[in-house]
């Protein structure tokens, strides 16, 4: 859950490990800008880098401001195609896999918001199980059951793939 003040923003990003994401609007409008994963050059992407997140990180982040962008750093943003919506009380986004989003509250807003995976991502959703596990506070016993736990779901995923593509040769 988010909850924001008008005019708070989330930074310009994808969602990390390959998920997709879904967005409802509990109160409030919510302003999405979306761009293709084609426009991540576009975008000045970078990578790797912590951020107020409940992951604390995210994988793919921009540094381009969206509503004052540094023409001399960030020429190339005046290139990229940048799609947008306004959520309102109880209208839903999906946002596939590698899609950036940028959002602003344009009112005190609340909004849901949840990771997913499909058949065409699920590989990586082990990345996911194994980032939740990884904890200095967690007992030695624990953290090794869980680590052995997320590679046998890692192995199977795997392993189902590689049978769901023998099924389509």
């Amino acid at each position: 859950v988010s909850l924001g003040a008008a005019g708070s923003i989330s930074r310009l990003h994808v969602a990390n490990h390959g998920a997709h994401s879904w967005y409802t609007q509990i109160e409030g409008k919510r302003l999405f800008f979306l761009c293709s994963p084609r426009e991540g050059a576009n975008l000045c992407e970078d990578s790797g880098t912590t951020c107020d997140h409940p992951e604390g990180y995210a994988a793919l982040v921009s540094p381009v401001d969206i509503f004052y962008p540094n023409a001399k750093r960030h020429a190339q943003f005046a290139m990229a195609k940048t799609q947008f919506v306004v959520l309102s009380p109880g209208e839903t986004l999906v946002i596939p896999s590698g899609w950036w989003r940028y959002s602003v509250a344009l009112e005190a807003s609340v909004t849901l918001h949840h990771p997913f995976w499909s058949l065409e991502n699920r590989s990586r959703i082990s990345e996911e199980f194994r980032e939740a596990f990884v904890d200095e506070k967690m007992p030695p016993d624990l953290l090794e059951m869980a680590a052995r736990n997320v590679a046998q779901i890692h192995e199977q995923v795997l392993q189902d793939d590689d049978d769901d593509s023998d099924l389509d040769g």
